[in-house]
C-alpha cells in the first residue's frame, strides 16, 4: 500500500472546523426561510475547504493538488458548455445569467458561478472516497479502476435527485426546456453521471494508487469523516425538499439514503475487493 499521506494536529483541527462549519450552515439554511443567498453558498464553500484539507491529509498533498486541479477544470468546462451551448446537461442555464437581480456569488468566465464549480469539487471528492470504500478498490485490481468512476457517477446522479429540484425551486438553476422531473431533463442526470465518471477516471489515470481501500484501514478516523460528510450532503437536500413541499423528490432521496446505508452495512462485513469476490464466486473462471 502507498502511504503518501500527511498528518498534523493543525490540519486535523482545520478539517474538523471546516466539517462543522459545513454542517452548521446546512442547519442554518434549513431553519431559516429560503432563499438566503449567503446561507445557500456558505455550505458549498465550506465543503470545498473540507475536501481540500481532508484530501491533503488522506491522499497526500500531491494527490490533493491533482484532484483539485482536475475537479475544478473539468467541472468548469462541463458547466461552461452546459450554460452557454446547452451541451451535456440539456439547455442548462443558471438564474444569474437570466436575472441579474439574483445574487449567485462570484461569476467565472462564461457566466458560470464559482459556487457550482466548488460544489462539483467538494461532492466529487467525498463521492470518490465513498465509492473507493464500497468497491473495495485496490490499485492492483483492474476491475476496480473502472468500478470506482462508475460508482462515483451514480452517487452524483442520485444526489441530484434531491439537490436538483431544490436548486430549481430556489431559482439558482433552470433549463431552457422544462424536463420531466421537477423541470429537470433526463440529459441533466446523464451529464452529472458522465462528467463525474470522466473526472475520476482522469484523476485515476494520473494517480492510479489513489483509489485504495487500505487507506481507510490505515486512517479509519479521517476516512470516517468523509462518510459523515457524504451522509450530511444527502440528508440536507432531502430535508430542504420536504420543506419546499417537493415530497416526491424528498421521498426518493430517502430511498437513496437508505440504499446507501444498506450498502455500507453489507460492504462493512467484508474487506475483500470486488475482483476477488467475483473470483471466489466463480473459482473455475
Amino acid at each position: 500500500m502507498d502511504t503518501d499521506s500527511y498528518h498534523s494536529r493543525m490540519l486535523t483541527i482545520s478539517i474538523w472546523i471546516a466539517g462543522l462549519a459545513t454542517a452548521g450552515f446546512m442547519v442554518a439554511d434549513i431553519i431559516t426561510k429560503p432563499p438566503v443567498t449567503w446561507l445557500t453558498l456558505m455550505p458549498v464553500y465550506c465543503l470545498a475547504v473540507f475536501a481540500l484539507l481532508h484530501s491533503m491529509s488522506f491522499l497526500g498533498p500531491r494527490r490533493a493538488l491533482w484532484f483539485l486541479t482536475v475537479g475544478l477544470l473539468v467541472s468548469f468546462a462541463a458547466e461552461y458548455l452546459g450554460t452557454n451551448f446547452g451541451a451535456i446537461f440539456g439547455s442548462h442555464w443558471f438564474a444569474r445569467a437570466r436575472d441579474l437581480r439574483l445574487e449567485m456569488g462570484v461569476m467565472l468566465p462564461g457566466r458560470v458561478p464559482l459556487g457550482i464549480v466548488l460544489t462539483w469539487y467538494g461532492m466529487l471528492y467525498i463521492a470518490f472516497l465513498v465509492s473507493t470504500y464500497l468497491v473495495r478498490s485496490r490499485p492492483s485490481n483492474t476491475s476496480a479502476f473502472t468500478a470506482v468512476p462508475l460508482a462515483t457517477g451514480l452517487l452524483m446522479a442520485f444526489w441530484q435527485l434531491t439537490a436538483g429540484p431544490m436548486a430549481v425551486v430556489r431559482g439558482t438553476m433552470g433549463f431552457a426546456r422544462s424536463g420531466f422531473y421537477h423541470g429537470i431533463p433526463l440529459s441533466s442526470f446523464i451529464g452529472w453521471f458522465a462528467t463525474a465518471m470522466f473526472v475520476i477516471l482522469f484523476f485515476q489515470t494520473i494517480e492510479p494508487a489513489a483509489a485504495d481501500t487500505d487507506r481507510f484501514l490505515k486512517n479509519p478516523r479521517t476516512g470516517s469523516l468523509a462518510f459523515i460528510m457524504f451522509g450530511l450532503t444527502l440528508v440536507y437536500p432531502i430535508v430542504m425538499c420536504f420543506r419546499m413541499k417537493l415530497f416526491g423528490a424528498a421521498w426518493l432521496g430517502v430511498v437513496v439514503l437508505l440504499l446507501v446505508m444498506l450498502t455500507f452495512a453489507i460492504r462493512g462485513r467484508s474487506l475483500v475487493p470486488v475482483a476477488r469476490m467475483n473470483k471466489a464466486m466463480n473459482p473455475t473462471s
